[in-house]
This record gives structure tokens, C-alpha cells and sequence, in this order.
């Protein structure tokens, strides 16, 4: 269960931005005057994009916090991750990261009668659905 109400987002336009190509068809769309009514951060985009009304970051926040294991994208996360004020869905809390909040799994996997997400995508798809 979500534990602040999340707003409704059946008809909403939403921008699902990760790593990949999502960044460059975003940035275009903005520059062509396109808006959204919500701004999704996957992963290490949270330190790219200005607006963004929530992240998804399916690692625990030890991996960023703890461990060199993002690579060159971790002083970047240890530094904007404590500091963040969207929500942060992911896979457990921790209390250096006070806007994550626990990815509702649980709920998700009973209302869209499916238990398979593949990646962090997947996640952030299942939760507009």
C-alpha cells in the first residue's frame, strides 16, 4: 500500500524518462513547446532533469550510498539523493533518503494480476497502470 495518496493519472500525460533514447525524445519534446503533467525520473536521470514529480529507483539506496557499484554516476547519486522532495519508489527505505518511499509490489501485483517486471521500466509502467 502507497503510504501518501498518489494523485489521479488515468488521462494524464506523463513523461517516463530514463537513460536511453526516452532523454533525447524528452529534451526534443520540450524544446518543441510539449508539456506534461508529470515528469518520471528513472534512475540516474533525477541528477539530469529539472522538473520531476517523481523517480524510480528500484536498487536500494545502499548501493549508492554504500558502495562504489554505480560507477561514475555514484558521487552524483550519493549527492542528490538525500536532498530530493518528489517521491522516490524503490525497493527498500532508508532514512538517509527521506523521500523514498517503499515501490508498492504487493498491490500492484494484485490489481494488474501480473508478477513479472523485467527492469526498472517495467516498474515505473506498471505504476501509471
Amino acid at each position: 500500500m502507497l503510504t501518501k495518496p498518489v494523485k489521479e493519472l488515468k488521462g494524464k500525460n506523463i513523461a517516463l524518462v530514463a537513460m536511453g533514447q526516452s532523454q533525447i525524445d524528452y529534451h526534443l519534446a520540450r524544446t518543441h513547446s510539449l508539456t506534461f503533467d508529470e515528469v518520471w525520473a528513472v534512475n540516474a536521470m533525477i541528477g539530469v532533469l529539472p522538473d520531476v514529480d517523481r523517480a524510480f529507483i528500484l536498487d536500494p539506496m545502499s548501493r549508492f550510498l554504500d558502495t562504489e557499484d554505480a560507477g561514475s554516476m555514484t558521487p552524483m547519486m550519493r549527492n542528490r539523493l538525500p536532498q530530493i522532495q518528489y517521491p522516490i519508489y524503490t525497493c527498500e527505505l532508508d532514512k538517509r533518503v527521506p523521500s523514498a518511499e517503499e515501490f508498492p509490489l504487493n498491490s500492484l501485483v494484485e490489481d494488474l494480476g501480473c508478477a513479472y517486471f523485467s527492469n526498472t521500466v517495467a516498474y515505473a509502467i506498471a505504476f501509471a497502470l
